[in-house]
């Protein structure tokens, strides 16, 4: 179970307690039953275990006397302030409804007890509290619409390369489950040869911004494709309508159009040297995530057998630099 998985358990445990025991869904209500169902203070569980002992509900008071309302939220400090937010935006939601539900009940049965001119003046005060709701139900979408960003954000940044910019291994396993039934699906691992000759002979600084510029290049050399980091100089391309022989003949291009670059070390304009790259493809066929990169490193291992500068393809391995295709 990823970490994830056990988060949604656990929201999951909390929100079938409280209705449970008909607890309404309030901030402070779900960081008590977060609290006793989580925390480790054993003198509230026992409180509240021989409360309920017998299948007896809490009440609100009862929950409110255990841990007093204000106090609530410095206890379960664990608990992700963004679904406190969410659960703040709705109780407001309900209270405005609740509000304007009651001044129409009035209103109505004030018509009816008397009907005639003189409910001119009460008309405009629904009328008024019905703007005033419509006002605070506005803010309260906003209220959502901020926290959905914020939401967003977290998820793009749990899901991106810090250095690169691009996807990472995470979010590249969840984008092959996705596309794991498309029968024209493959996958590439690509890998800088001798990267860490590059770090020890200049620096890991320049050894980054090759990285950057290999992150780069694969994106224009790929397009249509996905292209995450894997790990170290480890780059994949997630390829899709494809066949595996066109995914070959397209890494295989990129390879070759990064090895032919001139680049220098942008402190002393002295030339880098060759680089080159060496790249391992393998079609989805169904296979789990996990399976299909298994598959593709042991194509790139292939490829770097003899120095790298290869790409491996099924039981073919083409020489990036001219030398053809051979049997592997």
């Amino acid at each position: 179970m990823t970490k994830h998985d056990a988060q949604l358990q656990e929201g999951g445990k909390v929100l079938a307690f409280l209705d449970r025991h008909r607890l309404s869904h309030t901030p402070d209500h779900y960081s008590f039953a977060h609290e006793y169902l989580n925390g480790d203070d054993q003198d509230l569980r026992a409180k509240v275990n021989g409360v309920i002992d017998g299948g007896i509900r809490l009440t609100a008071a009862q929950v409110e006397k255990f841990r007093p309302s204000n106090t609530l939220r410095l206890l379960a400090p664990q608990i992700d302030h963004i679904t406190l937010r969410v659960l703040d935006v709705v109780s407001d939601a309900l209270e405005i409804t609740g509000d304007l539900n009651r001044e129409l009940i009035l209103a109505s049965a004030a018509l009816l007890d008397a009907p005639g001119d003189g409910t001119g003046p009460l008309i405009a005060a629904v009328l008024e509290r019905a703007e005033n709701a419509e006002v605070r139900f506005a803010q309260a979408a906003r209220q959502a619409r901020d926290i959905r960003a914020e939401l967003t954000a977290l998820q793009t940044i749990g899901q991106h390369d810090p250095l690169t910019g691009l996807i990472n291994r995470g979010a590249l396993d969840e984008r092959l489950v996705a596309d794991a039934s498309n029968p024209q699906t493959c996958v590439a691992l690509v890998d800088v040869d001798g990267l860490r000759r590059i770090n020890e002979a200049h620096s890991i600084e320049v050894g980054d911004r090759l990285l950057k510029i290999v992150a780069r290049d694969l994106i224009d050399l790929c397009p249509g494709h996905t292209v995450a980091r894997c790990e170290g100089g480890t780059f994949a391309i997630l390829a899709t309508d494809i066949d595996l022989r066109a995914a070959g003949r397209m890494l295989t291009k990129a390879c070759e159009a990064f090895s032919a670059r001139d680049m220098r070390v942008r402190d002393s304009n002295k030339p880098l040297g060759p680089v080159t790259l060496s790249a391992g493809i393998v079609a989805v066929r169904g296979r789990a995530a996990d399976a299909v990169l298994s598959a593709a490193n042991d194509q790139l291992q292939r490829a770097k057998q003899g120095g790298g500068d290869q790409v491996a393809i099924e039981g073919i391995v083409i020489g990036v630099g001219g030398g053809g295709a051979r049997p592997a």
